[in-house]
């Protein structure tokens, strides 16, 4: 019996031996493209995250807010007064009040190692200052307004454990499409992030979209260093 839950202990212990990602055991230097593509694709600074919707606003909240395009629900009809019948007013009200899951967002946290990956994937990555640490959102829809990087600089943060939430000193919008964009969040490195912190909380609005995501700081080392 012993044998046989060494020799599964073993098969377990190698299982998880070769599923160990290549990148982490060489130098950047050493990294392939495939190496580097493994990192962009799944690693501790790199998420897939299903954003959130939030509700429609009323006409009231709109004009509060001072845009009267945020938030719009669709409209019910004339089916939604009940003219046409109980059933069809409340198919027309369930119509109006359906919304589509969004499609997964890719977060990433642009740190050295990621910053390399995307060099030698070959990959087009937005520009950062060493001043800042860096979490970019790719491939969100976005509507086109003159002030909207503003907004979106108000209604995100990086949170930490006890500690008083970072909040970012810019946010870049680089379109991609007529719909999709790439949203580049800067938070001034003065505000130290260090190992002791454990975790850090990304949270963001953008548009009527929510984007949560949690980065645990104790995995985002590279070569026995933090990467941030």
């Amino acid at each position: 019996m012993r044998r046989i839950l060494l020799f599964a202990a073993m098969l377990i212990g190698g299982s998880s031996f070769a599923q160990e990602p290549a990148w982490k055991s060489k130098p950047i230097e050493q990294w392939s493209a495939e190496d580097a593509k493994a990192l962009l694709a799944d690693s501790p600074w790199v998420k897939h995250v299903a954003p959130l919707r939030v509700r429609d606003l009323s006409a009231d909240e709109r004009l509060m807010g001072g845009n009267m395009e945020a938030g719009i629900g669709k409209a019910v009809g004339l089916a939604g007064t009940g003219l046409f019948g109980p059933t069809r007013e409340a198919l027309a009200k369930e119509r109006a009040h359906y919304k589509p899951r969004p499609d997964p967002v890719m977060v990433r946290w642009e740190s050295g190692p990621v910053r390399a990956a995307e060099q030698k994937a070959g990959e087009t990555a937005p520009a950062v200052s060493d001043q800042y640490y860096a979490v970019v959102v790719y491939g969100i829809p976005l509507p086109r307004r003159w002030n909207l990087a503003a907004e979106l600089k108000c209604v995100a943060y990086l949170r930490r454990y006890k500690k008083k939430d970072l909040k970012p000193s810019r946010v870049e919008i680089v379109r991609t499409d007529d719909n999709m964009a790439t949203v580049v969040y800067l938070f001034r490195r003065s505000a130290e992030i260090a190992r002791k912190d454990q975790n850090v909380e990304f949270v963001a609005q953008l548009d009527r979209l929510v984007v949560e995501q949690y980065f645990f700081l104790e995995q985002m080392r590279f070569m026995g260093a933090l990467e941030l």
